[in-house]
């Protein structure tokens, strides 16, 4: 009965991979000219050649791609193999930063500096989101390697649940995360009458907790699903690569790798985030008493 709901992990991953091919792969126009129109909040663009004509608020970061900046981009700018021209009201707030193109009506249009990415200037520019990332993933493994410590068996038993029930610890994170959001609301509207800050405080308490832990679920169940022994014979014949610690920092591996790849590696947190969520609630912290019913032992 179990065996089908195993496969729901793979399949979901591979069904994510597939859509976001399927979202970042160029699409044709007529006369083989490419455009994509870039809109607001931090963009990543691949294997298109762009053109900006509304102000964008955050950064943006093209990859094989021309880009025309006809509108204000309040960020930084990165440029990997295209030309970059300026024109109009194109102003870039940040850095311009660029790699194997040119740059055409930079003068004056640019807040910060223009930095060739072949430059020492431009590699340590490029750097700075790519250490602050890296700096959250140190954060994540001690905080995975302390909960995994004292709560191993826990964190072993929601595993195996999230492997085996994905659907439904999917589902029930969104459900959860949406009450989160709507509780928050509510007691946002109490904040003038005191009680608010507390609920507040605790639901935040209560949801930081519930993130935490499962996404150290998730980081066993990744990691269970890459390297764990599938026989009782692989697993006598390992000497490292097995407990729960272990599948615990290749699962954070895996996932801290995705994280760094621009556009992929945030729809693969959320994605991840939900899991998480709702096996947290799902297992209730990896203890699955009864909630309601109190259950006794069968008289002889």
């Amino acid at each position: 009965m179990r065996r089908p709901s195993r496969i729901l992990v793979p399949l979901t991953a591979v069904a994510a991979v597939i859509v976001v091919a399927f979202v970042l792969s160029p699409t044709g126009a007529s006369g083989g000219e490419r455009l994509h129109r870039i809109g607001s909040g931090d963009q990543f663009v691949f294997g298109r050649d762009s053109v900006v004509d509304s102000a964008v608020p955050g950064s943006l970061q093209v990859y094989g791609g021309n880009i025309d900046v006809n509108a204000p981009i309040a960020g930084d700018l990165l440029v990997f193999g295209g030309n970059v021209v300026l024109r109009g009201a194109g102003h870039v707030g940040g850095n311009l930063i660029y790699a194997g193109g040119n740059i055409e009506g930079a003068d004056g249009r640019v807040g910060g500096r223009v930095y060739s990415l072949m430059t020492l200037q431009g590699a340590a520019a490029t750097m700075n989101k790519t250490a602050i990332v890296v700096s959250l993933l140190l954060a994540w493994l001690i905080v995975a390697v302390a909960l995994t410590l004292v709560s191993g068996r826990e964190v072993r038993f929601s595993s195996v649940e999230v492997r085996t029930s994905a659907l439904y610890c999917f589902a029930l994170g969104l459900v959860a995360l949406t009450s989160f959001v709507l509780t928050a609301i509510v007691f946002s509207y109490l904040v003038p009458y005191v009680i608010g800050i507390p609920l507040l405080a605790v639901l935040a308490v209560f949801a930081i907790l519930t993130k935490v832990y499962g996404m150290v679920v998730v980081f066993h169940a990744v990691g269970a699903l890459v390297a764990a022994p599938r026989t009782h014979e692989q697993l006598m014949a390992r000497r490292w690569f097995r407990g729960d610690l272990t599948m615990v920092v290749i699962g954070l591996l895996i996932l801290g790798a995705l994280r760094i790849i621009p556009g992929v590696g945030a729809i693969v947190w959320s994605c991840a985030s939900v899991f998480g969520v709702g096996v947290a609630l799902a297992t209730r912290f990896g203890h699955r008493d009864p909630v309601f019913l109190a259950f006794r032992e069968a008289e002889a």
